[in-house]
């Protein structure tokens, strides 16, 4: 086991606070309610970033997840951009501004993105991502960024929404040509984001995912199986590289059966909420997934495989 990180279901704690009168120790009442919006390209429009800033047509889909409930403290919600270059320095700003109807489709220019950003040229490696921000009737800023905490809203990503799975993100990536025959391998490296380290075996499958998201086609998705000692130990899973923008598709699923931890029991290690893309320009990939044992939770981790 890669982390020792383990905490009772969520459903248990509000059950425990709501069948008692302790005092909290903050003003309930007084908490300030947010907003999620998803956000996620439209079928038809651009998947990647292209070195010619003039070039492509790149559309955004916001929406209110039906979760959501409640909304009408909502002022305004804008787009921001997270510009990385190839170092992995960032620069930000805010693209599109004044949104407070939804569903919104937003056309960006990428010229004029770039421009906001303060970018001159685009090279390969280089990403743009999309995120939404919201102002709030009482003022209160809330970005979809920021330096200190990065991405706002991860833990929604388990929202299931008629297009797919919650997005508080969409990204853009100047790729280099894949090579999908180096995505195999059978001492492939990988790490983990709690500090472990070592290789595992991947196959290519062409097996299917059992959803395939709108726009793509089985021709579009490589398959692999991973197997190894990376999470709970002896696991086996799959994935799915989708072709049209080097995202990762890597459903819910259970990745070590009957796994025992200490005393607390044997039940199935599964990977939920999954997300991931690759890099083409250094053959590797990385997926971000959130584990659930039993009533129990290990927390969440990211994985990168490295290919030779």
């Amino acid at each position: 086991m890669k982390t020792s990180k383990i905490s009772i279901a969520l459903a248990l704690a509000v059950t425990v606070l709501a069948g008692c009168q302790q005092k909290l120790p903050y003003d309930l009442k007084g908490t300030e309610h947010g907003v999620v919006i998803d956000i996620r390209k439209v079928i038809g429009s651009s998947t990647t970033l292209s070195t010619d800033m003039n070039a492509g047509d790149y559309k955004v889909l916001l929406s209110i997840p039906e979760q959501q409930g409640d909304y009408s403290m909502l002022k305004e919600a804008q787009i921001m951009a997270i510009y990385t270059d190839g170092a992995k320095n960032k620069k930000t700003a805010k693209v599109v501004t004044g949104i407070t109807t939804f569903p919104y489709t937003a056309t960006i220019n990428i010229a004029d993105a770039c421009s906001k950003l303060g970018v001159t040229t685009i090279e390969i490696g280089d990403r743009i991502e999309f995120t939404p921000c919201v102002t709030l009737n009482s003022g209160t800023q809330v970005d979809g960024w920021s330096e200190l905490g990065g991405f706002n809203n991860t833990l929604f990503t388990g929202w299931q929404q008629p297009d797919g799975p919650y997005s508080y993100r969409v990204s853009y990536t100047a790729f280099a040509p894949f090579h999908k025959e180096k995505f195999q391998g059978n001492a492939v490296q990988f790490t983990d984001s709690d500090g472990a380290s070592g290789v595992c075996v991947v196959t290519q499958i062409t097996e299917l995912p059992d959803n395939i998201p709108a726009g793509v086609t089985a021709a579009d998705l490589v398959g692999l199986k991973v197997e190894g000692d990376i999470w709970f130990g002896g696991d086996t899973f799959k994935l799915w590289i989708n072709t049209l923008d080097y995202t990762i598709i890597m459903p819910d699923q259970v990745i070590c059966p009957n796994f025992t931890y200490g005393t607390n029991g044997t039940y199935d290690g599964e990977a939920t909420s999954c997300e991931g893309e690759v890099d083409t320009l250094h053959n590797s990939l990385w997926f971000y997934f959130y584990s659930i044992w039993g009533p129990y939770s290990f927390g969440d981790t990211v994985i990168t495989l490295e290919f030779e």
